[in-house]
């Protein structure tokens, strides 16, 4: 049995607060708006202690076999009694993304969860704790699998027209588990292709191409700092524009945005990538001139300009076309080819 400790993560960040998804014929009156309720995850294992990811997620690496705990603490916000309904549900990576499903979605991981209660009643700002049991068969498939544990509620309201309103709202707590023999498998990811880019309004970032070239998924946040610019002067730090989750072998470009007040440069770009307790630095010299529209004859822009001389060449010949056929003398057709052969 590995060791655990109980944590309560003060943070409402612990869960992820999702917005309501709901299915309606009306909009619901004020008085009714659903309001608020949230759930952290409590038992962290002792080699992820100062993992800032663990305490937010289930994230473990297991043999086919074990079994593993966790609890979460549910907290209802709101201020009239409510029901909860605790479910796993499937989930996946895509387009540096955590989704979740909606609806039970069934996945391999979800066949290996229970939950001690699938309902719970709380009065208002009451908690009360669940337990979430892991128990992973010996036949498991190797790899990184994904799901989520939603708490979910569900509310039926009739308007004074008699439309019918379903409103639901979810938060869940992530699940990252890894599967196999052996050890860990390695955390790690590049940063590279850093470019500055200007628009042609005036609006300044950088991107650069991060890639999970590890086995295990990513949550990726980052900052910018520019140093070595005109006269010498600095920047920063500028914060990427949002976290990114990748699983492995996948990448995406991120983005840092600047003030439109910063010169073109050079500049060094110096940018520092996070996920829990991994690091990933890289730096390159840029110019925020990229991508810039440049213009041209009459302030058109380049590929209008392009666009117009292929017309006006496209006019010329059809125009040298339609004058030769004018010339030609009435009533006399061209001769075959064949019949130029010498006789």
């Amino acid at each position: 049995m590995r060791r655990m400790f109980g944590v309560v993560v003060l943070a409402a960040a612990a869960g992820i607060f999702f917005p309501a998804a709901a299915v309606a014929a009306t909009a619901l009156p004020t008085s009714q708006v659903p309001q608020r309720f949230g759930v952290r995850l409590v038992d962290v294992p002792v080699s992820e202690a100062g993992n800032p990811r663990a305490l937010r997620y289930i994230i473990d690496f297991l043999h086919p076999g074990t079994v593993i705990r966790r609890r979460i603490l549910i907290v209802n916000q709101e201020s009239r009694p409510s029901t909860f309904l605790v479910y796993p549900d499937a989930a996946m990576i895509e387009k540096g993304a955590f989704i979740g499903d909606a609806g039970a979605t069934r996945s391999e991981l979800t066949t290996w969860i229970t939950v001690q209660h699938a309902h719970v009643t709380l009065a208002p700002g009451a908690s009360a704790f669940d337990l979430v049991t892991i128990k992973v068969p010996r036949i498991a498939t190797k790899g990184e699998h994904y799901g989520v544990i939603w708490v979910q509620q569900s509310s039926h309201e009739h308007s004074r027209r008699g439309f019918g309103v379903i409103e639901v709202n979810r938060v869940g707590i992530r699940i990252y588990l890894a599967i196999g023999r052996g050890g860990v498998p390695p955390t790690r990811w590049t940063v590279g292709s850093i470019i500055g880019h200007r628009t042609q309004k005036g609006r300044q970032y950088l991107s650069a191409d991060v890639d999970n070239t590890g086995g295990r998924a990513i949550d990726v946040t980052g900052t910018l700092r520019l140093s070595g610019g005109p006269g010498g002067v600095s920047a920063g730090p500028f914060q990427m524009s949002q976290t990114f989750t990748l699983a492995p072998g996948q990448s995406i470009d991120v983005t840092f945005p600047v003030p439109r007040a910063l010169p073109v440069g050079p500049w060094l770009a110096s940018i520092k990538t996070v996920s829990g307790l991994n690091v990933v630095k890289a730096a390159s010299t840029i110019k925020f001139d990229n991508h810039l529209v440049r213009t041209t004859f009459l302030g058109l822009g380049s590929s209008i300009w392009v666009s117009g001389v292929i017309a006006l060449l496209l006019l010329c010949v059809m125009g040298f076309w339609i004058t030769r056929r004018a010339s030609a003398p009435r009533g006399v057709r061209p001769m075959p080819a064949h019949a130029l052969r010498a006789r």
